[in-house]
């Protein structure tokens, strides 16, 4: 084997007891509720994503006892090695370009799996989401577990080549000292792979964010010296706000995520009181910081921006995604200016009943509030005055409607559209100097989005002090078939490429053809100064209601305090290590002109 760059891996073989009762104390170990949430992947898939160069075949053993197993043989079992139904299902969806709808829940249709020559009631079980999730998990486990051991024998047989190499070079008298050396090292490399990913493994140096049930970090980890964005959430927070489906969710795309548009994550593991993420840390702060300190954008750069956008969330989309809760805080600006898409816990299926049934009832509270007559001018001086004196509201954590498409509000039936009505308002936004649906306060702009089609206006202006705010034609026809019904509205990325608006613009190479408008000004690679200073009392103050929401947590009954020890199964993830060059910031820019904005 060890000559090869083929393995040989007959996944189709029945488990050994042992290696059960080893997963079995493995599933012990890290673990802990029933997440509701799957995200598929086909095995090849997976093989492909860590194995690298490695090549898997399938073992003439195991073609043979696959041929071999007949109905009558095994008449209501699923050989091991037989593709995932629901990976599948996805692929058709891929190759076909439809888009699934999902319930105002956000569970996707049931699969057919008649032709499985299954039982009812085995049906019924292998449908459920906790099952088709926990499928998932063995199959990643395995998988995770095959890949160690070949990576692990591969890099010991190359360090012992190449100390042989250099014993064979040196003096008898040195050699024993070499070779102490050397089983030194190997014997650290055996603990290392013995021990668990802790806290401890990374080194803390400032905070960078704060949410309702938990805080952002830039870390980095002491022996490989990467730096991270460490995400700590208490467990039994998450489990009193009903969260825990949506943290799962969250992990789940980013460790399926392969994209240079969506944030990587490079571990993910838990101690017995919280969960962690670090991802990649991403400087140059969140798009809504930028958007808020330039007022309206020059249309070039708005493009720009928006053309990232959409290549960013249909990255999210070939996943099998949905996002739904997309806001300019959404996007974060990379060390190039290339943006990057993050924070995917609402994504797909998990709008909770509870939820959906809060925003009904603020669409009834609206229905005698009267819509204001605002000609443009004032409706964007309402917004900037709101910002200005009120510096919470475009971070609030309990979220305004303002980017959220009406049938997702209304708890009916969505589809990826709901994604593009999301994007159409943030470039009106970037294109006007305020949402499309905005007010001078929050029940104002639930009542403007439940009467979105008398609000939605074009912006126009005659006062010569404002003539250059004006829409050109295209770019308004382009955000009135992104905000609008979802029969007429833009469901696809090849639609959005075919309109005139972006004409100009090379989707291929985006990142490499483009320089961005504003490239971050860094000292280093842990400068957090695009972030929020948690040292500054007017930075806090943004803060006041996530630490009002956590007060009233801890004040809830202690009954919820200890979550389930199955709750996060399979959560812990570690990343294969790639390089990931920044492209060269020094390519022709969007327009020819520096960043600039129009206040």
């Amino acid at each position: 084997m060890g000559q090869k760059d083929t393995f040989d891996l007959d996944l189709s073989s029945k488990i050994s007891s042992s290696a059960n009762e080893k997963f079995d104390a493995y599933l012990k170990r890290h673990g802990l509720i029933e997440p509701n949430q799957y995200q598929p992947r086909r095995l090849n898939d997976a093989l492909e994503d860590r194995m690298g160069e490695l090549k898997l075949t399938s073992s003439p053993v195991a073609k043979e006892n696959y041929a071999d197993r007949s109905p009558q043989k095994s008449p209501s079992k699923i050989p091991i090695a037989s593709p995932n139904p629901v990976a599948i299902e996805r692929l058709r969806d891929r190759l076909h370009g439809s888009s699934r709808l999902y319930d105002s829940v956000g569970e996707a249709p049931s699969w057919n799996m008649g032709s499985m020559n299954l039982s009812m009631e085995e049906l019924e079980k292998i449908t459920r989401p906790k099952v088709k999730r926990m499928a998932t998990i063995c199959q990643m486990f395995f998988l995770d577990n095959y890949f160690e051991q070949l990576h692990y024998l591969h890099s010991r047989k190359q360090r012992l080549h190449l100390f042989e190499q250099q014993l064979a070079k040196e003096s008898t008298t040195v050699k024993s000292e070499l070779e102490k050396r050397y089983n030194g090292r190997e014997r650290v490399y055996l603990r290392k792979r013995r021990t668990r990913i802790s806290h401890g493994d990374f080194q803390t140096i400032t905070q960078v964010g704060q949410g309702g049930y938990g805080s952002v970090w830039l870390a980095k980890k002491r022996d490989t010296k990467e730096i991270v964005a460490l995400k700590i959430m208490n467990k039994s927070v998450l489990l009193k706000m009903d969260e825990i489906r949506h943290v799962l969710t969250e992990r789940d795309i980013l460790t399926s995520a392969n994209s240079e548009w969506l944030v990587r994550l490079l571990y993910a593991f838990q101690d017995f009181s919280n969960i962690y993420l670090a991802m990649e840390f991403v400087p140059g702060g969140d798009f809504r910081t930028l958007l808020s300190n330039s007022g309206v954008l020059r249309d070039h750069h708005a493009k720009f921006y928006a053309t990232e956008m959409f290549l960013a969330i249909d990255a999210l989309h070939k996943l099998g995604y949905i996002h739904r809760d997309l806001k300019p805080e959404n996007f974060l600006v990379g060390a190039s200016g290339h943006i990057k898409l993050t924070d995917f816990g609402l994504s797909s299926g998990i709008i909770s009943k509870q939820k959906i049934e809060s925003m009904k009832i603020r669409l009834q509270d609206v229905n005698n509030v009267a819509v204001p007559e605002r000609s443009m001018r004032e409706r964007r001086q309402v917004f900037r005055t709101l910002l200005a004196q009120d510096p919470v509201y475009a971070h609030s954590v309990v979220g305004s409607p303002d980017y959220m498409a009406p049938e997702v509000l209304r708890g009916e039936n969505y589809d990826y559209s709901v994604d593009y009505w999301s994007l159409g308002c943030i470039l009106y936004e970037c294109l006007s100097g305020f949402p499309p649906f905005s007010g001078s306060n929050v029940n104002e702009t639930w009542s403007n989005l439940k009467n979105w089609k008398k609000c939605f206006q074009r912006p126009h202006y005659d006062d010569p002090r404002d003539l250059e705010f004006n829409w050109k034609d295209e770019a308004w026809d382009f955000v009135a078939h992104c905000i609008t019904s979802p029969a007429n509205r833009y469901r696809s990325l090849n639609q959005v490429k075919q309109h005139p608006y972006f004409d100009q613009i090379k989707w291929e190479n985006v990142r490499e053809a483009y320089r961005p408008p504003f490239i971050p000004d860094l000292n280093s690679e842990i400068d957090a100064g695009y972030f929020d200073d948690f040292t500054n009392e007017n930075d806090m103050s943004k803060y006041k209601e996530v630490h009002d929401k956590q007060a009233a947590i801890a004040r809830m009954s202690n009954t919820f305090n200890k979550p389930k020890r199955n709750a996060f199964i399979g959560f812990t993830f570690k990343h294969q290590k790639n390089n990931h060059p920044i492209p060269s910031a020094g390519v022709p820019s969007l327009s020819g002109t520096a960043f600039g904005t129009l206040l």
